[in-house]
């Protein structure tokens, strides 16, 4: 039931920000995904070594996409304010939601590199591609190029983050 609560909460959140954004309120989804993160943490009893996986990626899953915005290859709407490329603050949420499902909804991908490294090369383009359909996100590359991009980043991202989890001990 605890693992229906984290991927349904997540899940749930995600669409929040993509549709929040889309309807010009993009503080919707971040105050959602919080709300998960909230309850995920006190209902789930997740440790203190969770919280530091979720801060850590939270922290460098901006950065990530930051670089991708700079990168020319793809922008966000819903930024902080049209002069800053930072990705905005659904973005981070996102990414803080997912790192909550590591040691719960998808802890059957621990150990599992090439497994975790090959949902992320799928999974990862295709939530993009997703955003991108409901006006959150706007490529500026050809459908092939921001693929590969995403799946190699997504790929080593996931393949990431489950090596660090183990590393810290969650």
């Amino acid at each position: 039931m605890k693992n229906i609560f984290n991927i349904l909460g997540f899940q749930l959140s995600w669409w929040a920000c993509v549709l929040g954004v889309k309807n010009g309120l993009p503080y919707i989804g971040p105050v959602c995904m919080l709300l998960f993160l909230g309850i995920h943490f006190l209902y789930l009893k997740s440790n203190f070594l969770e919280l530091r996986l979720v801060v850590i990626f939270t922290i460098l899953g901006t950065l990530v996409d930051t670089g991708l915005a700079i990168s020319g290859l793809l922008s966000y709407n819903g930024l902080y304010a049209q002069n800053i490329i930072l990705a905005p603050l659904w973005i981070t949420a996102m990414w803080a939601g997912f790192c909550a499902t590591v040691n719960h909804s998808l802890s059957w991908l621990k150990e599992r590199w090439v497994s975790s490294f090959a949902l992320g090369a799928i999974f990862g383009p295709l939530s993009y591609i997703a955003g991108e359909k409901f006006d959150a996100i706007i490529f500026h590359s050809s459908l092939m190029s921001i693929c590969i991009v995403l799946a190699l980043v997504w790929g080593s991202s996931i393949f990431f983050i489950f090596l660090v989890n183990k590393r810290i001990g969650c």
